[in-house]
């Protein structure tokens, strides 16, 4: 079947900008056998998926690719399912590694010489490359940058001038990538590179927040919950520890100067969620959960979780879109959003030594069903989830978990 697809940006990144598409006349159109083929292009890759039924066989199939309106001359190659083949020059587009795969499919990279083991890191897309920022490495946290262009390959960049952390606000937006707190920190810095940084603010004024979310609306960027600790800091080994969800709204033009804009939303407040959602045109509050550390414990412990779903098409108005039930209730799971819809990955259920693996999908970001997974993904929570060129890449979990180093990919 023959197809006239709209090439998907190379924007995006976890909480940021959704991802916008080429002009009308920056089409491309793709042949794989009988069937109705979606693309999409970072750049420097592209991504053909076909649909979930499309029967391929070990011997792989012809694709033929032809760019522009009017069309170019055909470029034809033959992929397997799976298979990635670089430098394909197709004309009026350029050079591109081409991945042939099927909706529901599932790979991964095994990492061992890159990157070490972490949690609660980064993940943004800026530019067609995704950058993996800072992290819990079982001990310190981090400020290192890894990229890559491709999932597979990391190259390591050198370590940011901000304090290591896990936990933050990480996001894509006017071209920069942006870290905004995190652990309690309440400066904000931005890079176009991962290279040079710049710290737009030292104190941005929303307070000190674990785990806050991001999220961009109207070319603005809106930061709301994350939790903090009474009456001290982190609050461990003390018996009067109190967890409190922060329950306030605040924005951002250019990261610089911060305004409040809402002092109490009306959802519970709450923590624990790594990523953001913004499904068309509204920020999605998934879930969310509180920890605290019990009575003369030196680690923190499960305290509350929330199967609620909230949105806001601006961090002012927020209307309830499920009372509760969403999924079964976790803390430190990851969420992202794709063209398909809104994802919510792993996470601690019930307690934090309870780690999942479990992918959750609703299209509207409301009614999630359980997607299958491979019986071979390891079990985790705070993890990396993002949506890299029309696939799902997850990575990242605690020492007491398996995800070690491996990274894996998921085609919607």
């Amino acid at each position: 079947m023959l197809a006239a697809l709209v090439l998907t940006g190379c924007g995006g990144g976890s909480g940021g900008d959704e991802v916008g598409s080429t002009s009308a006349a920056s089409t491309l159109s793709v042949s794989v056998a009988a069937c109705d083929a979606a693309a999409y292009d970072s750049g420097k890759l592209l991504y053909i998926v076909t649909e979930q039924r499309c029967a391929i066989s070990e011997a792989g199939t012809t694709i033929q690719l032809r760019y522009g309106s009017p069309a170019t001359e055909a470029v034809s190659l033959s992929l397997k399912l799976g298979q990635e083949q670089p430098g394909v020059d197709i004309p009026g587009l350029g050079k591109r590694q081409v991945g042939l795969f099927r909706s529901g499919q599932w790979r991964s990279f095994p990492n061992e010489r890159a990157w070490i083991a972490r949690d609660g890191a980064g993940l943004v897309v800026l530019n067609g490359s995704l950058y993996l920022l800072g992290g819990w490495t079982n001990g310190p946290v981090t400020s290192e940058v890894w990229r890559t262009d491709d999932v597979a390959n990391w190259t390591f960049l050198g370590n940011a001038p901000w304090k290591g952390r896990h936990g933050a606000a990480w996001l894509s937006h006017k071209n920069q990538m942006w870290v905004i707190g995190g652990d309690l920190f309440t400066d904000v810095w931005s890079s176009p590179d991962g290279i040079q940084w710049e710290q737009a603010t030292a104190d941005a004024g929303f307070g000190p927040r674990y785990t806050p979310n991001a999220a961009v609306i109207a070319d603005e960027i809106v930061l709301y919950a994350g939790q903090d600790w009474t009456p001290i800091p982190w609050c461990n080994d003390r018996p009067d520890c109190v967890a409190r969800g922060n329950r306030s709204v605040w924005k951002s033009a250019d990261g610089k100067t911060w305004t409040e804009i809402l002092a109490q939303v009306p959802w519970e407040g709450r923590a624990l969620i790594h990523g953001s959602v913004v499904h068309q045109g509204q920020i999605y509050l998934i879930g969310g959960g509180l920890k605290v550390a019990p009575p003369n414990e030196r680690y923190q412990e499960t305290f509350v979780e929330y199967t609620d779903i909230w949105s806001s098409p601006d961090g002012i108005r927020w209307t309830q879109r499920l009372p509760s039930g969403a999924f079964p209730g976790r803390s430190h799971f990851s969420v992202a959003h794709t063209a398909k819809g809104c994802f919510v990955s792993d996470g601690s259920v019930g307690t934090q030594a309870a780690l999942s693996n479990d992918l959750f999908f609703a299209a509207d970001c409301i009614r999630f069903e359980r997607l299958p997974v491979p019986q071979e993904l390891p079990v985790r929570h705070a993890s990396s989830l993002v949506d890299f060129n029309g696939s799902l890449v997850l990575l990242g979990g605690p020492n007491y978990g398996n995800a070690g180093t491996s990274v894996w990919q998921y085609f919607p």
